[in-house]
């Protein structure tokens, strides 16, 4: 990737994120960001003060002044007082910007993402914003946090680094070297110790990254070992197949062992050089200013200064380095989000196409559910079902069967939760018509709650709920009204679907469309159900699409779909665009991989 093409997308990526996550920093939280700075302020002008009541104290050492000794430990209790305030109110400060960032932008993305059917709709289209779950619990937690983090910290080492060169530059004073008198020596030495620091740890940080690396994608691959043995239980069990997968277990973990034992030796060389760098670093300016002390022009409390001093210098070029791993944690996290609100977009921008090539949608409320002109695309823009006119008026009971996939496209259509093809859709309100697919949503909580959805349990007395219970064979449901559970994991199929017809039973809709929702239950069964819902509901209309096992003769009309031809593109932006999600997508930020390659810290 050509240098311009890498900053361009660099650039995108901060604007992504400023666009996303920036409308947090107005009002008191960019009052609180402020007062953030100001507070790094503040340690760093203690941290300068600590420096020179060091030079003061050894000064009175160096004299023997009792007076100006007792002086100087009077200083340092104002100074520990300061420094602990100021680093607590940092704390809080920053983790309550925090935690707020972090809950506004879960609530921005949860609100666009769980909202109008997107978060079904951006599964069905490629691209790397699989698993929401982690990115919104984690990603975001991590974006959110390391951002400040990094903010702060960066902002803190360049306040030190400008003060204490200036502070070590004077105290460098002047050096006679190959005859010439040389100022600011220190912060030259300063200055090269780090890049001295940088270039060894990269050298002895490859090995490392690689060793880690590796040892991640051993540790995934036993996970997903243990998961699949776990999720297979029953066929092991049958086939009493444990010993050779516990064999196969302790395969797997012992390939973790040779990664573990390089990465150890890796992490030990890094250590030994950084242990050496850290303590030269507190000695070597002490060393080097030590012929000046000794011939009198510097004093002792301006010698351990200037020791101080180097440290904080050597420790603030070091940010970059300190923090690489963060950094590359932290952009991935950031461009996994930004993948996720991306795909939001991208399916409510397609949803909101208007015109003669798009899928109209008219949600009045109206006397009739139907289609005219429909062609339905996938969701990569080529045509699954075309020119299809169907209009069900009050009391029709249709069965559309034919091509599953085509069914099942007409049904998300007819569900409001397909936005892909063209042609006019017109449905009733929302609060006269009910959607079934093969599962219903029961949502966790009360078995109330649970029959009544959308509606709350409460606005149904017990006799109605226990009514539409029996009326579907559910009798023995009854008593477990008030038990809170998941009841999409304790229902069976057949009874999930039992339950929906109760639901229909118990909210009276005037329309009802149904995907595949007798398929769980035996010819019998399914027969009962839509006669039960005929008899209580003579005015309503049914659409049953897909598969039903029982007799069409319930239907007093039936449709046939076929598929259309395979490859006919419908949708040619959709299309275009699906193509180019599927391309490989460069990283942004890709200087921060190509150091850490080079770095184990």
């Amino acid at each position: 990737m050509s240098r311009a093409a890498e900053s361009s997308h660099t650039q995108r990526f901060f604007r992504d994120f400023i666009r996303i996550s920036g409308p947090y920093w107005t009002g008191r939280q960019g009052v609180a960001a402020l007062a953030l700075a100001m507070l790094v302020v503040a340690q760093v002008a203690l941290v300068i003060r600590l420096n020179l009541w060091t030079a003061d104290l050894f000064d009175a050492l160096e004299r023997r002044s009792t007076e100006r000794a007792m002086d100087q430990i009077g200083i340092f209790v104002f100074i520990m007082l300061g420094t602990i305030a100021t680093n607590t109110a940092h704390l809080m400060v920053r983790r309550w910007l925090q935690f707020g960032w972090r809950r506004w932008l879960t609530a921005r993305l949860i609100g666009n993402w769980m909202n109008d059917a997107r978060h079904y709709q951006a599964d069905l289209i490629p691209g790397d914003h699989a698993n929401p779950d982690g990115r919104i619990a984690e990603d975001i937690r991590i974006a959110t946090e390391v951002a400040i983090d990094l903010a702060s910290s960066l902002f803190y080492c360049a306040l030190l680094l400008v003060s204490f060169v200036g502070i070590l530059w004077s105290l460098s004073g002047w050096s006679r070297i190959a005859g010439l008198d040389v100022p600011g020596h220190l912060v030259a030495l300063a200055f090269g110790y780090a890049g001295m620091g940088a270039g060894i740890a990269f050298y002895l940080g490859r090995p490392l990254v690689r060793a880690t690396d590796t040892r991640q994608t051993r540790e995934a691959e036993f996970r997903f070992s243990l998961v699949r043995a776990h999720e297979s239980g029953e066929p092991i069990a049958v086939a009493r197949g444990e010993p050779l997968e516990r064999e196969r277990l302790t395969t797997v973990f012992e390939t973790i062992a040779q990664s573990w034992r390089d990465q150890s030796m890796g992490l030990a060389r890094l250590m030994a050089f950084s242990s050496g760098y850290i303590v030269l670093a507190g000695v070597l300016p002490i060393l080097v200013g030590t012929p000046r002390f000794l011939a009198g022009t510097l004093s002792l409390g301006r010698l351990i200064q200037s020791g101080q001093a180097f440290q904080q210098v050597t420790a603030a070029l070091s940010w970059p380095v300190d923090n690489l791993a963060l950094i590359a944690g932290w952009r991935a996290s950031v461009e996994r989000v930004l993948l996720l609100d991306e795909a939001v977009r991208t399916v409510a921008l397609e949803a909101a196409r208007t015109g003669k090539t798009a899928m109209n949608l008219d949600r009045a409320s109206t006397h009739r559910l139907g289609v005219r002109d429909l062609w339905v695309a996938a969701p990569d823009g080529t045509a699954m079902l075309s020119n299809l006119t169907l209009q069900v008026e009050p009391g029709d009971h249709v069965l559309v069967a034919g091509d599953p996939e085509a069914a099942s496209a007409l049904f998300r259509v007819l569900a409001g939760i397909w936005p892909w093809g063209r042609g006019l859709v017109e449905l009733p309100a929302d609060t006269e018509m009910i959607a079934f697919g093969p599962w219903p949503f029961l949502p966790q909580g009360a078995l109330r709650q649970a029959l009544a959805f959308p509606r709350l349990g409460g606005e149904r007395d017990d006799p109605a709920l226990d009514a539409a219970l029996v009326s579907v064979g559910l009798a023995h449901l009854t008593e477990r009204l008030d038990e809170a559970a998941d009841w999409g994991r304790v229902l069976s199929a057949a009874e999930m679907q039992r339950l929906s017809f109760a639901r229909i039973i118990l909210l009276r809709p005037r329309w009802i469309v149904l995907g595949d929702a007798t398929d769980a239950l035996d010819p019998a069964s399914a027969d009962a159900m839509l006669r039960l819902v005929i008899d209580e509901l003579p005015e309503a209309a049914i659409i049953l699409i897909g598969r039903h096992p029982g007799s069409p003769e319930l239907f007093n009309r039936r449709l046939t779909l076929e598929r259309a031809a395979d490859g006919e593109v419908l949708l040619h932006e959709v299309y275009a665009r699906r193509q180019t999600a599927k391309l490989p997508r460069p990283r942004p930020l890709s200087v921060i991989d190509r150091l850490r390659e080079g770095y184990g810290r």
